[in-house]
Order: C-alpha cells, then sequence, then structure tokens
C-alpha cells in the first residue's frame, strides 16, 4: 500500500510522534526544574554555601556552558551516523545527566573548601550533560518535517511536555523531600534526585528511538566550521530570535530560581507555596494546545511579543502591589501564566530563519543555530541567578538570618521587579525580526520542498 505523502513530499507526522517528542521536554523538567527552582536554596540552606559564593558558582558553570554548547553544535553537524545526526547524542547524554543530576543534589562531607570544589564539579558537569542532551532535542523537529503546521505541532508539545513536568515538580518535590528525608534535608534531596533522574532516562532514550531524522545533510554539502559561524552571525533574522530567547528565558528562568524566595520570605503563606510555584505553569498547560491556530492568527512575532508584555505587566504590578494578599497573588500569577501562550515561538522562528537562509543561500546550520540558542539561554540563567542572588544578598539576605522590611524588598526586587523589566527588553529584537510577512514562508517551504524531492529524484537515478 503507497504512503500518503502530505504537499512537502513527506510521510505525516502522527500523534505518537508528537507525544513523544513532547516526553523529552517533560522528562528534561525531571532534572533542570529540579535544578533551576530548588538548587539554589539547596545550596544556600542545606549544602551550607553563602549566596556570593552560589552566585558565582552559577555564572562561572553558565559561562563555560554558554562556550561548550556551540562546541556541541559544532560536533553535531558534522556527526553522520545510521541514527542521524542529533539522536546518538540524546542517547549517551541522558545516562550522563542521571548521573550528574543525582550527584548535584548530594551532600559530600567534605570541609567549606571541598564543598565548594565538589558543587563546581558536579553542577558544571551536570550543565554538559544538559547540553549533550537538550541541545540535540531542541534541533530534532528542524530535521522531522519540513510542515510549519507540524513544526508548530512538535514545539508546542514540547511546550506541554515542559509545563505539565514543571507543575509536577512543584506540586511533589518539597513533599517527597520532605517525606524521603524525615527531618533530614540533605538526605530527602539526594532520595528526590534519585527519584526523578531515574523517571527521565528511558523518556529520553524513547524520544531518540522514535523521532527519526528525515532532513538529511550529506558530509560534502557541508562548507569549514569557520563558514557556519559566520553564517549564523549573518542571519540577522535568526540573531533576533535567539535574543528573543535569551530576554525571555533570562526572566523567566532567572525569576523561577528566586521565586521559592518570595513566597516562603515575603508572601510568608507556606500553604500555598506550592500552589504559587506552579499556578503558571498550570495556565501554560492549559493554553499552549491553543498556541499553534494563535500563531496561524497573529503570526509568531506578534504571540511573542503580547506574551513579553503580559509577563512583565503582571510582575510589575506584583512588585508594586500588595503581595502579602492571596487573592491578588492569585490573580497576578494567572495573568502571568498567560505570557506562556508564546512557548513555541522561539523555537519556531528560529526553524523559520534557518529555512530562509537555507533558501537564499543553499547551507543549513541548524545544530550550531540550536547550539547557540542553548549558549545564551544558559548565560542568561548564569546572569539572572547571579545578578538576583546577588541583589539579594545587598538587601541582607543570607541562610539562617533573622527577615527584616529591608531583606524582603530586595527579594521583591529580585523575583518581580527585575524580570518583569527584562521582559519589556525583549520586546526589541521582535520588532526588528521580519520574516512573518504573509505567504513568505510558504513559499520558502515550498522552495525547499521541490529541491529536496529534485536531490531524492537524482540519487534514485544513480
Amino acid at each position: 500500500m503507497e504512503k500518503k505523502l502530505n504537499e512537502y513530499g513527506m510521510e505525516p507526522l502522527t500523534t505518537k510522534n508528537y507525544f513523544v517528542y513532547g516526553l523529552g521536554n517533560f522528562a528534561s523538567q525531571l532534572s533542570w526544574t529540579m535544578v533551576s527552582t530548588y538548587l539554589s536554596i539547596f545550596y544556600t540552606d542545606v549544602f551550607g554555601l553563602g549566596t556570593g559564593a552560589v552566585a558565582l558558582l552559577m555564572l562561572v558553570a553558565k559561562i563555560w556552558d554558554g562556550i561548550n554548547d556551540p562546541m556541541m553544535g559544532t560536533l553535531m553537524e558534522r556527526t553522520h551516523t545510521r541514527w542521524g545526526r542529533f539522536r546518538p547524542y540524546i542517547v549517551v547524554g541522558a545516562a550522563f545527566l542521571v548521573i550528574f543530576t543525582i550527584l548535584t543534589f548530594t551532600v559530600p562531607g567534605f570541609g567549606s573548601t571541598g564543598k565548594l570544589v565538589y558543587a563546581y564539579i558536579t553542577y558544571i558537569g551536570l550543565g554538559m550533560s544538559y547540553t549533550m542532551t537538550n541541545v540535540p532535542y531542541l534541533a530534532l523537529p528542524v530535521v522531522m518535517t519540513r510542515d510549519p503546521r507540524e513544526v508548530n505541532k512538535l514545539n508546542a508539545a514540547q511546550m506541554m511536555g515542559m509545563t505539565i513536568g514543571q507543575i509536577i515538580l512543584n506540586l511533589f518535590v518539597l513533599k517527597l523531600v520532605l517525606w524521603f528525608g524525615k527531618g533530614d534535608q540533605a538526605a530527602g534531596y539526594h532520595s528526590t534526585a534519585i527519584l526523578l533522574a531515574l523517571l527521565a532516562l528511558p523518556m529520553f532514550w524513547a524520544v531518540a528511538f522514535f523521532s527519526k531524522e528525515r532532513i538529511t545533510v550529506k558530509k560534502e554539502d557541508q562548507g569549514k566550521i569557520s563558514e557556519g559561524l559566520k553564517q549564523v552571525f549573518r542571519n540577522k533574522n535568526l540573531i533576533c530570535a535567539m535574543f528573543y530567547c535569551f530576554f525571555n528565558m533570562f526572566g523567566m528562568l532567572g525569576r523561577i530560581s528566586v521565586a521559592v524566595y518570595f513566597y516562603m520570605y515575603c508572601v510568608q503563606n507556606f500553604t500555598f507555596i506550592t500552589v504559587f510555584m506552579m499556578m503558571q505553569m498550570i495556565v501554560g498547560t492549559l493554553i499552549t494546545p491553543f498556541t499553534p491556530k494563535i500563531m496561524e492568527k497573529m503570526g509568531k512575532r506578534n504571540t511573542a511579543i503580547l506574551s513579553m508584555v503580559i509577563q512583565g505587566a503582571s510582575l510589575l504590578i506584583l512588585f508594586f502591589g500588595p503581595y502579602q494578599n492571596i487573592a491578588f497573588d492569585f490573580v497576578m500569577l494567572i495573568i502571568y501564566g498567560f505570557g506562556y501562550i508564546a512557548g513555541p515561538c522561539g523555537a519556531s522562528m528560529m526553524i523559520d530563519a534557518i529555512d530562509d537562509f537555507d533558501d537564499k543561500y543553499g547551507t543549513r546550520n541548524d545544530g550550531m543555530a540550536f547550539s547557540f540558542e542553548g549558549c545564551m539561554i544558559k548565560v542568561a540563567t548564569a546572569i539572572a541567578n547571579s545578578l538576583f542572588l546577588v541583589v539579594m544578598g545587598a538587601f541582607g539576605y543570607a541562610g539562617g538570618v533573622d527577615m527584616t522590611p529591608h531583606i524582603q524588598q530586595g527579594i521583591n526586587v529580585a523575583a518581580n521587579l527585575l524580570p518583569g523589566i527584562v521582559f519589556f527588553i525583549g520586546i526589541i529584537p521582535l520588532l526588528i525580526y521580519d520574516l512573518d510577512k504573509p505567504g513568505h514562508m510558504e513559499g520558502v517551504r515550498a522552495r525547499l520542498s521541490e529541491r529536496d524531492q529534485k536531490k531524492r529524484a537524482e540519487a534514485a537515478d544513480k
């Protein structure tokens, strides 16, 4: 029986493809949300490091991540196996991610200097393992399909995986820490990390097995590494999309890293901490399935601009408003959650920029492009984490100190004011991005599809 092909000459993706691909970001959250949400407070309140030491650690580790991400992208692009360019790295990287997640949430019996060295080794190792797994994962839609609607659905699926994973993490992590630890927080975090990391491993491997790479690049079609670097920086729209991702993640992940301090020490209502930590993610999960349709109606760029305005405005109102009023907090966090509507936009805009460049110049730099995006996100996270912790420290916060209104103000600045401002700054690169003209990307992909079919025909003739 002849298989049905879509207008791009490819077999359509199935529900299973979308589900399994989304499972990959769910698995990422089992490790990475644990890190981004709870590692700072683990280091300061359990591991025993000062806020300044934690800020410097995170800055150094993320800067190194920023260096090794492009290295990873270059390696991926130069890899040619029967399983593709990207999937083998997910298989290997996921195993290392499990190991370093567990080690990172382990408190060794060393002195203060030894513990700090241990924290550097394990956290940097964790970041490198995440790079090895996540950079190829995020690049997979580029090689799975030419259909922009399928790309949008794949990116929406991974955003669904992300938000559901974040909800589950925030709902259960502290409960698991208490249950496993029975009064010993160090043991609780360690056991929780083991459980979540082992659950993530088979999910990553499922992604590697089922997400087939159907758009291939031959060795002879690849230029020099230096040329690939030049192409990344020549691609204006790709740079704009990456800077949008930079500012979006700066605000979002930076806030996540200090939000728990805000709910514990400013709002001071322990009953709702878990609910507050996952409120915006619940809203994001509910609206993400509608994102592909909204993107089709409004365009990716305008959807992203709307998202940045929603997130920025809601955090500024939360900063200036009566944050100890629980009803007020609920309303503002629900509004903030609507900003998740643009979740797939960054990756989709990058894919459009890569395809547009391929159409114009006949070369693809997908692996390198997504590695640079990963680099920028990690640098953004590093700066945000360090900056927000330094701000808290400047206002007098340290583990175990008595809380004062001045310290509370510093936590509020770090958790709401600074990320709110960053979201508005992130609108600037979106205003420069110009691939949202009606019909433009449809024409690009039609030409690329025609070129692919011509190459396949020529290969068949040989």
